[in-house]
């Protein structure tokens, strides 16, 4: 990566790295810039379809700084939106989750939506606007929604962002074997803000070489030094071979020797980290708030697992985040100081380095003229 000189050159020695360096972590107009360059364009992880079975049942989320919702219409269908009502700058829906009827209403003037977002509802139209005003035109703005495995809401703004498909294509087929359309949701849910940036999150959730050294606890619950790492298109996988006096199979039978045997440390651009196992789904999100603040949510999908069983799940990640985070916390400290440099990354620091080059080509890219007008026949 070549970067201009910079009057803080010389004190610590350069090195070329495609490693996260202390200017992108700080920079407020870098971090606006991701909002619309890296994540306007990119598939993100909303929630399931466990809080979309009737009609009138939505979800919110973001995708970067833009607010979301997604509902369950009367004829069955999943659809989404902006999170914003077309008067002025209010939401029309607040909670993470619930059931919003027929209609969905904004509190600030009482503009009222249907729920295939029309706004059917102006309340003193004619004195309001005694010219007349075009309601078909001030509809809720439909955002793209994929339902992955009939499980995962995954939204996207662009609509010249590939499929959903294709976006996580090197995973695809691994992930069809799994399941995941049985696996149900844990009884509880980790979410908690943390002062990181998100890509300091993001390398770390990419970084195989930290396991071994944060995470000691886990060291023989897997075989470190045999993992194997890839990455390719907007997907990483960081593999973990379990010891062969354990049985991570859960009992199956359908999947591939490697799933049986171990576990993978998964990752969908740009913000999602997925822990795939026989019988349980880890999906841990990094929302980013500022550029030194992060959301981490994260959730738990399993089968066949009893309440004890979910328990000792949840603290254990609960465990691996905290870990991770007090780590990436002592990283942020460092990375304020306009001396620090980083060095060059390790073979198992190949899919952070990936990811880091994945943010940076995004950032470089104007959106294309046409990325947020739908083109479909129809």
């Amino acid at each position: 990566m070549n970067q201009s000189p910079r009057e803080t050159d010389g004190l610590v020695p350069h090195s070329t790295t495609p490693m996260l360096q202390p200017w992108e972590v700080y920079d407020r107009d870098l971090f606006d810039l991701e909002m619309v360059r890296v994540f306007a364009r990119s598939w993100v992880w909303l929630g399931d379809t466990e809080d979309l079975q009737s009609p009138g049942d939505f979800i919110t989320g973001q995708i970067g700084a833009q607010p979301v919702l997604v509902v369950r219409t009367a004829d069955g269908e999943v659809k989404g939106f902006l999170n914003n009502c077309r008067h002025r700058a209010s939401g029309v829906l607040f909670e993470p989750a619930g059931n919003c009827g027929s209609t969905m209403t904004c509190p600030y003037h009482n503009w009222t939506y249907d729920l295939h977002g029309r706004l059917v509802g102006l309340p003193d139209r004619v004195r309001m606007y005694p010219e007349g005003i075009e309601m078909g035109e001030y509809g809720l703005v439909p955002i793209r929604i994929e339902l992955a495995w009939n499980k995962l809401v995954f939204g996207c703004l662009s609509h010249r962002a590939p499929s959903f498909r294709e976006w996580i294509a090197p995973l695809a087929a691994r992930y069809d074997r799994y399941g995941f359309d049985d696996y149900t949701r844990y009884y509880r849910e980790l979410d908690q803000e943390y002062p990181i940036n998100w890509k300091a999150f993001v390398e770390n959730s990419n970084d195989d070489y930290h396991v071994r050294f944060v995470h000691r606890r886990l060291n023989d619950q897997r075989r470190s030094l045999d993992t194997i790492v890839r990455f390719e298109g907007r997907t990483c996988s960081g593999y973990k071979p379990h010891p062969e006096s354990a049985n991570p199979s859960g009992g199956r039978v359908d999947l591939d020797d490697e799933a049986l045997r171990g576990h993978y440390a998964d990752f969908i651009y740009p913000n999602l980290t997925p822990l795939p196992y026989s019988t349980i789904l880890i999906l841990v999100r990094a929302d980013p708030i500022a550029p030194d603040r992060t959301r981490l949510f994260s959730r738990i999908y399993g089968r066949g697992r009893d309440a004890d069983q979910q328990e000792a799940d949840l603290i254990n990640l609960e465990l691996t985040n905290h870990e991770d985070t007090t780590m990436v916390t002592e990283l942020m400290r460092n990375l304020r100081s306009p001396f620090c440099r980083v060095g060059p990354p390790t073979t198992w620091e190949g899919r952070a380095a990936h990811i880091m080059k994945l943010v940076r080509a995004d950032v470089a890219t104007p959106l294309a003229s046409d990325e947020f007008y739908d083109l479909a026949p129809g």
